[in-house]
């Protein structure tokens, strides 16, 4: 009879990068797991259109407190900067949901992706800590800060110098001043850790509330070539996910991104991270200059800005395609020459994958980091938010387009996630951390 391990996982399940690469590890932990040993894997949830797909694949949902609407992750967490929750009464109830759930399924082991109330309330069951395995897209450890491509745009009081100064300033400033950043401080999560009870050291910062027995970085090992994190980060590749036989491109994109036309062709998916303003900009970006001779398909979703209003700002230009339909990023970033997005991981893993170069808009600080990788690498651009206007983001795109390196820096990144499994890489470690403490 096989042994059974049950393994939790606590995730933004409202957030398609969170969610996506929770269920794609899931799906790997249960395709390795060793001979003789059966994985009851159990997804929380307060609210997530992912929640069909996860007991589709066989995974169970747990019905987590308090519930939400599961729209998107800004609507219900009321996130700011600085704060990923943004009322103290609602990190409250989260965190004490997330206790009471996993005292209620009892795992052997908890996941969680960036979800401070996973690492927290496992330290806080009754009894014996469960061990917990933390999988993220960055190394959120103190040591990141020292290894910054740029400065976080949300340090505005040195947002307007020159990058080279911006670096230097970030690199020099003492490690202790770092730790406390407002940035990094999410007070009403730690606040409502101490309400409920909190007998560990105190919870300063995101690092404190992420700590993690292991924890898998889903992103290329090249970009920390060279920089020292503790033996417990393992940098396992980039997940996303791949596309199934049950993805289809609808045909009216396909009529817009046609291989037999002319025109380039510009794919943009600024998600939930989004803003309607931020979105409005980059319909305008087709409505005037070299714009008007590009086709694009545009996300509009719904939580972020109504169809109506983009086509009012579109108005009766021919050759773009809005939608707030279900688009299999996949094979549409495939048929475009340029992808405008937001910084999420998997949505930058998605159009690299792909091997198109793309224009992007960092909407917190750790989208700016894996933004400010690709730049660096030739394959996009960043936009600063207080420049993301149409004039700047269609000479960008024009930039793109006109500049053959940006593509074939694309491929070589493309050529670098392939030689990278993250999926398979991330569930061989789980099953060995497992075995290494005797569980299995």
């Amino acid at each position: 009879m096989a042994k059974t391990i049950t393994i939790a996982i606590g995730t933004v399940f409202q957030d398609a990068g969170d969610a996506t690469r929770a269920l794609e590890i899931a799906q790997a932990i249960s395709e390795h797991a060793p001979q003789g040993v059966h994985a009851k894997i159990v997804f929380l949830s307060r609210g997530s259109r992912f929640e069909k797909r996860a007991e589709e694949m066989g995974f169970e949902v747990f019905k987590a407190d308090p519930p939400m609407s599961g729209v998107g992750l800004h609507q219900d967490l009321k996130m700011k900067p600085g704060e990923l929750v943004g009322e103290p009464q609602i990190a409250y109830e989260l965190l004490k949901g997330e206790i009471a759930a996993y005292n209620a399924i009892k795992p052997d082991v908890i996941l969680h992706g960036f979800w401070p109330f996973g690492s927290i309330a496992r330290r806080m069951m009754a009894g014996k800590p469960v061990p917990g395995i933390c999988f993220i897209p960055l190394p959120i450890h103190e040591n990141l800060l020292s290894v910054l491509p740029d400065a976080p745009e949300d340090v505005k009081a040195i947002a307007w110098l020159p990058r080279g100064a911006r670096k230097f300033l970030i690199n020099h400033v003492p490690g202790f001043v770092r730790r406390r950043l407002p940035l990094l401080r999410h007070r009403n999560i730690s606040l409502a850790a101490q309400k409920l009870g909190w007998k560990g050291r105190p919870l300063s910062n995101i690092f404190d509330m992420l700590e993690a027995d292991l924890t898998l970085v889903n992103d290329l090992p090249d970009f920390y070539v060279g920089t020292a994190f503790p033996e417990t980060f393992r940098f396992t590749g980039p997940i996303f996910s791949l596309p199934t036989s049950r993805d289809v491109v609808d045909e009216r994109i396909q009529e817009v991104f046609a291989p037999e036309l002319a025109a380039p062709k510009v794919f943009c998916t600024l998600g939930s991270s989004g803003t309607q303003d931020q979105l409005l900009e980059v319909v305008k970006v087709f409505t005037a200059g070299a714009g008007l001779k590009w086709n694009a398909v545009i996300l509009s979703p719904s939580s972020v800005c109504p169809l109506d209003e983009a086509r009012r700002a579109l108005g009766g230009r021919e050759g773009v395609h809005l939608t707030d339909r279900f688009v299999p990023a996949r094979l549409v970033n495939a048929m475009a020459d340029v992808v405008i997005c937001h910084g999420g991981q998997g949505t930058l893993q998605t159009a690299i994958c792909s091997g198109t170069p793309l224009v992007g808009l960092a909407t917190q600080s750790e989208q700016q980091i894996n933004l400010d990788h690709i730049a660096m690498y030739g394959g996009g651009i960043r936009v600063p938010r207080r420049h993301w206007r149409c004039e700047t983001i269609r000479e960008s795109v024009d930039g793109i387009l006109m500049d053959r390196r940006y593509k074939e820096n694309s491929m070589k990144l493309k050529g670098l996630m392939e030689r990278n499994n993250g999926k398979e890489k991330s569930a061989l470690a789980v099953w060995e951390f497992l075995r290494n403490r005797g569980t299995i």
